[in-house]
């Protein structure tokens, strides 16, 4: 793994990369609360990990490097829970403005951003056009927990609002680092609200909201029935799926109209 570390190599090995085809991943994380039952590093560890696994799968020919994760993040959306920690949006766009100016600098054509918490989702969008444009680097956004339908059946209310501490991130926690999940306080907490248009996010119509507004305990969510077992099923077609988004960028071509 070490050859596809970018920490880990000189600057002259850095220099020699092959960089015409080629992509370099920026893992973004988050410390935030995840409820009662979960660690505030889960989203953290989530991109992280994902992206080892991912990369532990590409043949040795596909050229794709990692950058260590960005720790803090856009969890604005957390105020009022100790050990939450954010950038503002102004902060965390120069952030990414001046790293990605050094990865161009250095001659690379591709960036992915990497993420595995959703309050990134919008502020990296915006991130990366604002890069292509600056820099000319094709930039990617990456969402693996999106990457595929969730394979295990849940039930409606898990499909619509369980969005944080839910099954799903405890599952895939109790499988991957399960000293991270506090068992014997597994959550259940469920927004108030109920509406056939609105959503929390990635809808056609979302509500802006705070963890604060809509639970007590930070959980949005059903973890009562998470298992390692369940996890599992989630991580794998999930990790394959990734695996296979990083080999498809890492040779990827715009090919703007001619004439």
């Amino acid at each position: 793994m070490s050859k596809r570390d970018l920490a880990k190599l000189t600057w002259m090995e850095i220099r020699d990369l092959p960089k015409d085809d080629g992509v370099v991943v920026v893992p973004f994380g988050s410390l935030e609360q995840h409820g009662p039952h979960m660690s505030i590093d889960t989203d953290l560890y989530f991109a992280d990990r994902f992206l080892d696994l991912a990369l532990e799968k590409l043949p040795e020919e596909v050229a794709c490097w990692r950058l260590p994760i960005l720790p803090v993040s856009r969890s604005v959306e957390h105020v009022g829970f100790p050990g939450s920690l954010w950038l503002t949006s102004e902060t965390l766009l120069k952030v990414i403005e001046e790293m990605t100016a050094g990865l161009a600098a250095s001659g690379f054509r591709r960036v992915v951003f990497l993420n595995c918490h959703g309050g990134n989702l919008a502020i990296l969008e915006v991130a990366a056009r604002d890069v292509r444009i600056r820099t000319g680097m094709m930039v990617f956004t990456v969402f693996p927990p999106a990457l595929m339908p969730d394979p295990v059946e849940i039930d409606d209310r898990e499909r619509v609002y369980g969005i944080h501490a839910n099954d799903w991130e405890t599952s895939v926690m109790l499988a991957l680092s399960p000293e991270r999940v506090r068992k014997d306080l597994l959550d259940v907490s469920y927004p108030s609200f109920q509406s056939d248009t609105l959503r929390l996010e990635q809808s056609a119509a979302n509500v802006a909201w705070t963890s604060r507004d809509l639970s007590k305990t930070g959980t949005f969510g059903d973890a009562r029935g998470a298992t390692a077992e369940r996890g599992w099923q989630r991580i794998g077609p999930m990790i394959d799926r990734l695996a296979g988004a990083l080999t498809e960028i890492s040779t990827f071509e715009l090919s703007p109209p001619q004439g």
